[in-house]
């Protein structure tokens, strides 16, 4: 390689690790690059495309429909705008990155084997394609389209404010924040505010196929100060959640720079596409990140201009709506002109609940919202460091949580929080103020880094974060609020930390991260048992087989557990029935419109079970014993493969499955393709344990920085994206059983060197 500046030792582990060893840092960027184009080229080239709408180019018209739901951001140009405004030192590292992931696509023997089988050739790396790559992430961990503030909307516009109010309240006795607050108690609307039984003929029944917010995979994080560990180096575990394939999203490396001065030593997970090292150590540091489910994004309602549907109304008048052409090219077939409508604010991607256009105001659509600048914390040596880099960092919103070797621990919001005129009302905007003409709608730049909330060594000496709410006040309100999930799993995780013996240990998070405890369903269960025994009661023996298998109840998500599995579904019915019944008058008004029930009602619904209140009660059911027998009903109600409810259990339903992206299309590759198909612990939700069939842990570890030789480390696959490759499959079983494997790459068995 004659760009180098000096050689470069690439060393392998038996698992296929590989430690990057030279002088230079860009010299470590073509390096890093180089083993990520052997090794991950398709999945990158997936990334970039997924991020910019181009799928259909390399896999068809079937991808057509997601192109034409994505390529409205314009990412690409967003990302040839974010690599235009890169400093010298950034863009050169990165273009030295790309030139190493081309030169290691080229040193491949033949083509990466998916291009064989899909008849074409990749396409040469280029610095606008490792943006998009930070921009896929975007998509996965946050709000595309605006939906949560659009249902939010819906129903404040739809229902009487005391039932939207209880609606969006929360769930206090699940909150763990880190500083003790809680959130309100859910306040049941009265009679003369909301009364379903005067109505009838409501659309009470949920929907057929119940809508998922697959985003709202979970992600766990903690830090635990020096003062509690043998050595007096404070410790971080993280474990994040994201949905699963072959190969897995992230590609362990450790890389090293060797320097008289400014030299550095980290281990961690990097994204393939991407010259960073996402969460790891570095001797003096280590961190990980959980989503935030922050407010980035504001849906803005555009307020028509009479006569001219060209144009929409603002405080200063019409302006004219921008439309751009966006080619969608299509393997097999033509090209497809998309036109793409553009506002001030940003495009339009659809229509609200009264069938008038909305914009989506999006950080992501910010060139300023994305850099390079994560690679900062490779030399950070102190959490007081970290944390005043972490609002420079361009990618999406995360908790970070890092600890440091004197002992120190700290948590804030990592990437840029948008500043806006009022606090974010969470709900989409009119384009032109209701209030006065000179609010601003939306955000009007960012959040000064000092204003940004943090915490920092704590007196009880554990932080944690689970994409729940971290902190309350005036923190909570700056960050905002679009989706966060309930705080029980935060709430277990807590009590996990605060009940375990001292020294605390890399063993001890481990054992928090692989805790599937059902704490969450465990009134769920006496629910379900005190139904079952009032049915019997009456003299009805319909369930008894529900009440055999609730015997089996093991207190865990246990892959031979027939009880979880009828809790679990047991509760989800309750709560569909429930909420799809509150919103029914909302439902009546705009059948077509599509909601989720979000993961702050089982507030609202759990006063609703205890309370019981004729006039919240649909005239549907004569009770709400009659509701919770129809949900017990629907429960036993059993999936293909099961005979009898106390031999259904819950690894049946919800075995784990990682697939590789071609195998579904081509399944007679699929058993060398795919992971093989498991039973694993852990539930979809409300544990720390998160486990769904195709989601989950995409990695596991903890560690003390300066003590890496000591922590673990787990990954749902190995290095490699070829299926014959002895890095294909190195890991898997590790990571199902929970077997600690090592943070640190082992001893080397492969090397090799890059020279001028």
């Amino acid at each position: 390689m004659p760009e180098l500046h000096d050689r470069v030792t690439i060393e392998r582990d038996a698992a296929g690790v590989p430690t990057l060893t030279g002088t230079d840092r860009d010299d470590l960027a073509r390096a890093l690059g180089f083993v990520h184009g052997q090794d991950r080229f398709f999945q990158m080239d997936l990334m970039r495309r997924a991020a910019a709408g181009e799928l259909a180019a390399l896999l068809g018209p079937a991808l057509l429909a997601t192109d034409r739901e994505l390529r409205p951001h314009r990412f690409r140009s967003v990302a040839r705008a974010v690599v235009a405004a890169l400093a010298p030192p950034e863009r050169a590292l990165l273009d030295a990155y790309v030139a190493g992931v081309n030169a290691g696509l080229r040193s491949l023997g033949a083509r990466p084997f998916e291009y064989w089988l899909l008849r074409t050739r990749p396409l040469a790396w280029t610095a606008e394609d490792s943006i998009l790559c930070v921009h896929a992430m975007y998509l996965q961990l946050q709000d595309a389209r605006g939906e949560t503030q659009l249902q939010r909307g819906f129903l404040r516009a739809a229902l009487p404010p005391a039932a939207w109010r209880f609606l969006e309240a929360g769930a206090p006795e699940w909150d763990a924040t880190v500083d003790g607050t809680r959130s309100d108690e859910p306040r049941v609307p009265l009679p003369e505010e909301y009364n379903l039984r005067r109505s009838s003929d409501l659309p009470t029944m949920p929907p057929d196929a119940l809508k998922r917010r697959l985003s709202m995979l979970g992600s766990n994080n903690w830090a635990v100060a020096g003062s509690k560990t043998a050595d007096g180096a404070a410790m971080v575990a993280n474990d994040m959640h994201l949905g699963y394939r072959v190969p897995n999203i992230w590609y362990r490396a450790r890389l090293v720079q060797r320097a008289s001065q400014g030299g550095f030593d980290v281990t961690g997970v990097t994204l393939p596409g991407t010259p960073s090292t996402i969460a790891g150590s570095n001797g003096s540091i280590a961190w990980g990140f959980t989503n935030s489910y922050g407010d980035f994004a504001t849906v803005v309602r555009l307020v028509p201009v009479p006569g001219d549907p060209t144009a929409y109304a603002t405080a200063t008048g019409p302006h004219p709506i921008v439309t751009v052409d966006e080619p969608i090219e299509v393997a097999g077939g033509p090209v497809e002109h998309l036109p793409v409508a553009l506002t001030e604010w940003g495009p339009i991607l659809g229509k609200d609940w009264l069938g008038r256009p909305y914009a989506l105001q999006w950080t992501a659509q910010n060139p300023e919202a994305t850099n390079l600048n994560l690679l900062e914390l490779e030399r950070a040596s102190s959490v007081d460091e970290a944390l005043r880099l972490a609002p420079g960092f361009g990618m999406p919103g995360q908790n970070l949580l890092v600890a440091d070797k004197t002992g120190q621990i700290g948590w804030t919001i990592a990437g840029r929080l948008p500043q806006r005129a009022a606090p974010p009302a969470d709900v989409p905007q009119p384009g032109i103020p209701q209030e006065s003409t000179d609010r601003v709608i939306g955000y009007s730049g960012w959040l000064a880094a000092a204003d940004q909330p943090r915490i920092q060594s704590p007196a009880a000496g554990f932080l944690w974060s689970a994409n729940a709410r971290v902190i309350g006040g005036s923190g909570a309100t700056l960050i905002g609020d679009d989706g966060m999930d309930r705080g029980a799993r935060a709430h277990q995780i807590q009590a996990d930390l605060e009940s375990s013996s001292l020294p605390f240990t890399p063993a001890r998070s481990l054992a928090i991260q692989l805790d599937a405890g059902a704490v969450f369903l465990e009134r769920w269960k006496d629910l379900l048992h005190d139904v079952i025994a009032h049915s019997q009661a009456a003299g009805s023996h319909e369930h008894d087989a529900a009440l055999a298998a609730l015997g089996t109840w093991s207190g865990r998500a246990a892959p031979q557990d027939a009880a979880y599995r009828l809790v679990h579904l047991f509760r989800e019915q309750v709560a569909a029935r429930v909420y799809f019944m509150l919103v029914a008058p909302a439902r009546q008004q705009n059948p077509g419109f599509d909601m989720t029930i979000p993961p702050s009602f089982e507030g609202p619904l759990w006063r609703l079970l205890a309370a019981r209140p004729m006039h919240l009660l649909a005239s549907t059911y004569a009770s709400w014993d009659e509701l919770l027998l129809a949900a017990l009903s629907a429960s036993e109600t059993l999936p293909p493969g099961c005979v009898d409810l106390t031999t259904c259990t819950w690894g049946r339903v919800n075995p784990v499955h990682v697939a590789h992206p071609l195998s579904s299309a081509l399944p007679w590759l699929a058993p060398l393709l795919d992971m093989p198909t498991v039973e694993v612990p852990g539930g979809p939700e409300d544990m720390p344990r998160i486990q769904g069939r195709t989601f989950g842990a995409s990695e596991r570890f903890s560690v003390s920085p300066g003590h890496e030789a000591h922590g673990y480390f787990h990954m749902p696959g190995a290095q490699s994206d070829h299926p014959l490759s002895p890095f294909y499959r190195v890991g898997f079983d590790a990571w199902v059983t929970g077997r600690p494997t090592p943070f640190l790459p082992g001893p080397t068995t492969h090397t090799l060197v890059l020279a001028r």
